[in-house]
């Protein structure tokens, strides 16, 4: 009777698992090939989430990719890690939240690793270009590139392609480099001394003859070559720049000051000689007037002008005694 009942229990357990014969699943894996149950049929497998029955080496239920079946298609972005299996970006970095790697912009592909992981990291210096003081890796940081730019000439701090121009490496671009050679000169200074403020090689103290002609006096018996704005320059270039420099003004006036120096001169020299020959004190007081008009309208300097009236008043007594004595004359012989 027990041997009766055990059979009957057997019996009913086979009828109640599906029979699968090894027709119906070549890769003996536990996905049916019938009907498209296993969509590897070929290959034992153990995925079931994006497939049925394909190979899923980590056991997280996504199947590994394949030629035909890719990450695009749904497969495990993470074949080997069974707590990650999305990517949507397909930058390396799991769409996972929790994780070490997990990745802090996921629709933007990216390569950092520093502060964000996955975002944008166009030079891959793995700081991510919104962290990052020279997004592009050209050499110079993305505030200096913006402040290099002009209405015509935009520089893209995010691009290395799109990048001021920098003479000397030192990341600062030459439009804002104030010493452009880096030879420690001031660029102004190089620029109003007429030397090279591109060439290192040439200052202002090695410009002429092609050697040293100046110093730079520190006080005491200190003396070099290296500029310092707040010391002594001695030199030969320091002495054309004042020469042509500071008193060229004054020298291209020279010729003016002469000029109107002879003309005052001629005119003073022309009015002393009408007083001297003038015998019409009539006319004494008109030039005297002239005088006047000419120191008035700053023709004619003022001490011109006070010697002049001086001399119209001598030549005006000088004419009143001759006529003095013209008169005095003719009543004597009157009489």
């Amino acid at each position: 009777m027990h041997r009766m009942l055990l059979w009957i229990f057997c019996l009913f357990f086979l009828l109640s698992v599906p029979f699968v014969s090894a027709e119906e699943n070549v890769d003996l894996d536990d996905f049916s090939d019938e009907n498209g149950g296993d969509d590897c049929p070929d290959i034992w497998g153990n995925s079931t989430v994006d497939r049925q029955g394909c190979l899923d080496s980590d056991g997280d239920g996504y199947s590994d990719p394949d030629v035909n079946w890719t990450i695009e298609n749904g497969a495990d972005a993470f074949p080997s890690r069974n707590d990650s299996w999305l990517d949507f970006d397909y930058d390396g970095f799991p769409n996972h939240f929790g994780l070490d790697d997990s990745d802090d912009c996921p629709y933007t592909p990216g390569h950092s690793k520093v502060i964000l992981k996955g975002c944008s990291d166009i030079d891959r210096d793995y700081v991510p270009d919104l962290y990052d003081d020279d997004a592009d890796g050209d050499g110079i940081r993305n505030e200096m590139e913006r402040a290099a730019s002009t209405g015509l000439n935009l520089f893209d701090p995010f691009s290395a392609d799109s990048t001021p121009s920098d003479v000397d490496f030192d990341t600062i671009p030459d439009v804002l480099d104030d010493d452009n050679d880096n030879d420690g000169w001031p660029d102004e200074v190089e620029i109003e001394r007429n030397s090279n403020h591109l060439d290192s090689e040439q200052t202002p103290l090695n410009q002429y003859f092609g050697f040293q002609t100046g110093i730079i006096y520190h006080g005491g018996f200190t003396f070099d070559d290296v500029y310092d704005e707040g010391e002594i320059e001695i030199s030969l270039s320091w002495f054309m720049s004042v020469l042509t420099g500071e008193l060229v003004i004054p020298i291209a006036l020279v010729p003016v000051y002469v000029f109107f120096f002879v003309v005052r001169r001629r005119r003073f020299s022309t009015i002393n000689t009408l007083i001297e020959i003038e015998t019409d004190a009539i006319r004494l007081g008109e030039i005297e007037a002239e005088v006047n008009e000419l120191v008035k309208n700053r023709t004619l300097k003022v001490y011109h002008g006070l010697v002049l009236r001086n001399a119209i008043e001598l030549r005006e007594n000088e004419l009143s005694i001759r006529t003095s004595k013209s008169s005095k004359s003719s009543f004597d012989e009157s009489e």
